[in-house]
């Protein structure tokens, strides 16, 4: 048995090895091929199912392709991000390139992405380097100083936040960066499509991870509270491999199928931060429950006057059943809202860089 164990741990370390290597081989040749076009490389992209980060990266490529018709994208995951395809990239990059990174929860202690910003802005001390909307929340402050060092260092650093917390944040820890106030940019998808569904129920829309707020037994004990009216569980982290997400439009196709499904129901009830944004692309009113940090809280601030009847924040579960029956009980709901973030923010982003 002990010896089975060996060898499946010692197969799995020469597979990841060798899956390594023709990664690396592939993003390098990619990289040479990029030489004699201008390019956007982007740094910190999903590696994984989570629909919300793919949404992100979905998102960032169309404003790209929108307002930087002559470039092409190259995105680099935490994975393909190593010392040695960003040496090769040093090398092979031309002045007229651009740098990005992601938008999402990178600048924190819980993931390992700000390693490889921070890779960057030392190695690329002659770019400019735009960050996508991020949320900002460090408990370690020896990271803190780490990454504040090398950012404010660089001087050339664009960073839009995710929240106002997250800017009141950055404008401490980021004094030499240039900051901006700016919204996920998956919600410039809102307002682009009216769906028509016939709508029935609540769907759940909570996660089960590191960042988990709630047991499952306490979700399932809300949603007992609700035995005349369907409730369905769900989840932006889906089981399809990131591979099949990554091939051909096969990213798109599965956000309409969320976009589609999240239409289906009355009420959305999540913890998710995407969670709300896809009910919002949906149409549909979201609940909001407390998270383990300020993303929830702050992040749906951002929503205006025109969104109240469609974005209500529960601090506490006690408060779930009262706003339940104040959106169901509302017959003024049209299940469509305008693309207030495309046209405020997204649109003239450019102009901001």
């Amino acid at each position: 048995m002990n010896l089975n164990r060996f060898v499946r741990s010692a197969y799995g370390i020469v597979r990841n090895k060798y899956d390594l290597y023709w990664d690396e081989k592939k993003i390098i040749n990619i990289i040479s091929l990029s030489k004699n076009r201008k390019t956007v490389f982007i740094f910190g992209s999903p590696g994984h199912s989570n629909m919300g980060d793919q949404a992100q990266m979905y998102c960032i490529q169309k404003w790209i392709n929108q307002n930087f018709e002559e470039y092409q994208c190259v995105f680099f995951t935490l994975r393909t991000s190593t010392d040695k395809v960003i040496r090769h990239l040093r090398k092979q990059i031309n002045s007229d390139d651009l740098l990005m990174f992601h938008s999402g929860y990178h600048l924190t202690d819980l993931y390992r992405e700000k390693d490889v910003y921070c890779k960057i802005a030392q190695l690329f001390p002659d770019f400019k380097i735009f960050i996508f909307a991020q949320t900002i929340n460090f408990k370690d402050k020896d990271e803190e100083k780490k990454i504040a060092t090398i950012f404010n260092k660089h001087g050339k650093i664009t960073l839009c936040c995710r929240d106002e917390l997250s800017y009141q944040n950055a404008q401490k820890i980021f004094v030499n960066c240039r900051l901006l106030l700016y919204p996920d940019i998956v919600t410039s998808l809102i307002g682009s499509k009216h769906y028509t569904n016939n709508r029935q129920g609540i769907l759940f829309c909570m996660r089960n991870d590191i960042e988990a707020f709630y047991k499952v037994e306490t979700i399932q004990k809300l949603r007992d509270k609700f035995e005349n009216i369907t409730t369905e569980m769900t989840d932006t982290t889906i089981s399809i491999p990131y591979s099949i997400i990554n091939e051909g439009s096969n990213r798109e196709k599965l956000l309409i199928e969320i976009f589609e499904q999240f239409s289906k129901y009355k009420l959305v009830i999540t913890d998710r931060y995407h969670g709300t944004i896809f009910s919002l692309i949906a149409g549909t009113p979201v609940i909001v429950v407390s998270s383990t940090d300020h993303k929830l809280s702050s992040g749906v601030k951002w929503f205006p006057v025109e969104f109240e009847n469609y974005v209500k924040f529960a601090p506490d579960l006690e408060d779930v059943p009262q706003l339940v029956h104040d959106i169901l009980s509302n017959e003024n709901l049209t299940y469509h809202l305008m693309p207030y973030f495309e046209e405020n923010y997204y649109s003239v982003l450019k102009s901001k860089l």
